[in-house]
C-alpha cells in the first residue's frame, strides 16, 4: 500500500513539475493541460493511498496533513485555470496570471511532497 502510494506520489512529481515548467517556457498549451490533467490525477491517487495508509498505521501528523489538502486544492485550481483558458482560446491572456501563480502553487505542492516523505521517513526510523 505504501510503495503504490509512493510510485504514485513520484509519478505526480514528474508529471506535475514537466507540465509546470515546460508550459513556463513554451506557453500555456493543450499538451500542458493533459500533462497537468495526469499529475493532478497521479496526485490524486497518491493522495488517497496515503490516506488509506494513514486510517490503518496510525495518523500523519497534523501539518502535513493540512500542507497535503491545500497543495491538492491549489493544484486542481491550478489545473481549472489552464482548463478554462485552453477552452475559451484565451491562452494568451491567461498565461501572465497562470505563470504568475503556478510557481508558488508548485512550490506549496513541493512542500507538501517533501513534508511527507521527511515525516514518513522519520516514522519508519522510529
Amino acid at each position: 500500500m505504501l510503495a503504490q502510494a509512493v510510485i504514485w506520489m513520484n509519478l505526480a512529481l514528474v508529471f506535475y513539475t514537466w507540465a509546470v515548467f515546460s508550459g513556463r517556457k513554451q506557453g500555456l498549451h493543450r499538451k500542458h493541460l493533459i500533462i497537468f490533467g495526469i499529475g493532478l490525477l497521479f496526485d490524486y491517487f497518491g493522495t488517497r493511498q496515503m490516506s488509506l495508509f494513514a486510517l490503518t498505521y496510525g495518523k500523519a501528523p497534523e501539518w502535513h496533513n493540512i500542507t497535503g489538502i491545500a497543495s491538492l486544492g491549489g493544484m486542481a485550481f491550478h489545473f481549472l485555470l489552464a482548463l478554462v483558458a485552453s477552452v475559451a482560446n484565451k491562452t494568451e491572456a491567461v498565461n501572465r496570471v497562470f505563470h504568475r501563480v503556478s510557481l508558488s502553487i508548485y512550490s506549496c505542492w513541493l512542500v507538501a511532497f517533501f513534508s511527507g516523505a521527511i515525516s514518513g521517513m522519520m516514522r519508519m526510523k522510529a
